[in-house]
């Protein structure tokens, strides 16, 4: 493709060099995946600035740049203001912009994202759509499923995705809407036919260094850069903010909200939680029905009346929606329960938040007739600020802490325990300190009695410990598994 093409209606600095006879079949940032004919984007980052790699990538293949400022290297340049921009409009213009042939759900949000996706799948499939995912837990076209390595790709692999789609027949997309992705310009030049913002608490300090500059990034999203329609829960302070400037403005911007405890288009009454699902009535724009899901938890209620009102903007009738929702099984690592036999049982969530522990051990806590052991860590190299909340709020809801560790990554996870156990030890004795998660899981199946519940949070479906930059084969499922089997065999040899 010819830069002419890539570049588009796109403003640029200036272009250097002659690049009449270039022919471009490859873009990347990373030197690890050029190959000749790539266009390099020279990306500016916070430890790594990629300007320093472009001699590099030349003797890879590249055959033209995209910098900031020119360099003193001998291929055509395409200067920018800002290459991140650019590379997000750039690569929608190299797969011939594959997101105009979609409808797209964007979901934003600290908690909830991966849930509401895997919802509103479930409810346009059961309207007939081809429906594609992308998100955390890994990237679906139709029913195939890839892994992904980030919550929303890169803009190269994005549009890139976006034309597999294509091909694949797939007629709308649903994806998590990271707000690193909103500050790293992934998004530009996508907007979404209608962009959810399910809730805004504390998370990537390490990053936005402070809640309003992470809460500025998340409130940005619902806005007429990103979305057609905006939907919002209103039980969640930024997102009434949200609804109460559009109104103060008098912006001609749709927003749709939802919510438990505020007025709002969609609602729900009479709940009943239980460990086998939740039971409630759902008011959709003034028509009541009565739903029956295998989901547990006010959050998860939560979840659902997004999904309702973003795929009711879309025009999916009500019934469809409904039985979408009675439809969802379970979704991997987010609250799933595993029944150990004599009444006792284990949750694995993916909760690694203030909140987002809150909401799982206070959902647990609504079902729950013994006790509950919290078994939990916090990743390294993030926001330290959290471990003692999380702390204080597992000593606060649970009636046993185990601390441990989780993706340490560069720091020893004995000193990431000891920040948590600061919240911990306020509160409570009620904890033991196990680093190995494993043991830590193990010990905590060995102590439950007949009604206890064991919450193992903060990996969910992940398949890896992230340890001193190594990412090591583990599963909690797994885990829970093997001491179920154990418990299995104890049983059969007292029986013998």
């Amino acid at each position: 493709m010819k830069i002419e093409q890539i570049i588009g209606d796109e403003k640029i600095v200036r272009i250097v060099g002659d690049f009449s006879n270039i022919d471009i079949t490859n873009l990347s940032c990373d030197t690890k995946e050029v190959i000749n004919g790539t266009l390099f984007f020279c990306l500016k980052g916070n430890k790594v600035d990629g300007h320093n790699y472009a001699q590099n990538a030349k003797e890879l293949g590249a055959v033209a740049l995209v910098v900031e400022k020119l360099l003193e290297v001998d291929l055509p340049q395409v200067v920018v203001e800002s290459s991140r921009y650019s590379m997000a409009i750039f690569a929608g213009n190299f797969y011939k912009n594959p997101r105009n042939k979609l409808k797209l759900i964007g979901i934003t949000g600290t908690n909830g994202k991966t849930t509401s996706t895997y919802m509103i799948q479930s409810i346009l499939k059961n309207a007939g759509y081809k429906v594609g995912v992308i998100g955390t837990i890994g990237i679906m076209i139709n029913d195939i499923c890839l892994p992904a390595t980030l919550t929303t790709p890169d803009p190269i692999q994005l549009h890139k995705i976006f034309s597999q789609m294509v091909e694949n027949d797939v007629n709308i997309v649903v994806m998590e809407v990271s707000a690193h992705a909103i500050a790293l310009n992934k998004m530009a030049g996508i907007k979404c036919d209608v962009g959810i913002l399910t809730n805004v608490t504390q998370d990537h300090l390490d990053f936005f260094k402070t809640f309003s500059n992470y809460a500025k990034i998340k409130e940005s999203f619902i806005s007429n850069k990103f979305c057609e329609i905006g939907v919002v829960n209103l039980d969640d302070k930024i997102g009434k903010q949200i609804v109460l400037k559009n109104m103060a403005n008098k912006n001609n911007f749709e927003i749709l909200s939802y919510g438990l405890h505020s007025p709002s288009h969609v609602f729900a009454v009479d709940t009943k939680y239980s460990m086998e699902g939740t039971t409630y009535h759902i008011n959709l724009f003034d028509e009541i029905y009565k739903v029956n899901t295998k989901l547990i938890g006010e959050f998860n209620l939560l979840n659902a009346l997004g999904a309702a009102t973003a795929c009711k903007a879309l025009g999916i009738k009500n019934q469809i929606i409904i039985k979408g929702l009675e439809d969802m099984d379970f979704v991997p690592g987010r609250f799933n329960v595993i029944n150990l036999g004599d009444n006792k049982s284990v949750i694995i969530d993916y909760a690694h938040t203030p909140d987002g522990l809150q909401n799982i051990l206070s959902a647990t806590r609504m079902v729950t007739k013994g006790k509950i052991i919290s078994v939990f860590g916090c990743g390294g190299n993030r926001d330290t600020s959290k471990r003692p909340i999380m702390g204080k709020i597992s000593a606060e809801l649970a009636d046993f802490s185990i601390l441990t560790s989780d993706n340490s990554r560069l720091e020893k996870p004995e000193l990431i325990i000891q920040d948590i156990e600061q919240g911990v030890k306020s509160q409570t004795e009620n904890y033991l300190c196990i680093t190995d998660r494993k043991q830590a899981i193990s010990y905590a199946i060995s102590i439950l009695k007949e009604g206890d519940v064991a919450v193992i949070s903060g990996k969910g479906a992940e398949n890896y410990l992230d340890i001193c930059g190594v990412k090591y084969p583990y599963s909690d499922f797994e885990t829970v598994m093997e001491e179920k089997q154990k418990l299995v065999h104890k049983l059969e040899g007292v029986l013998e």
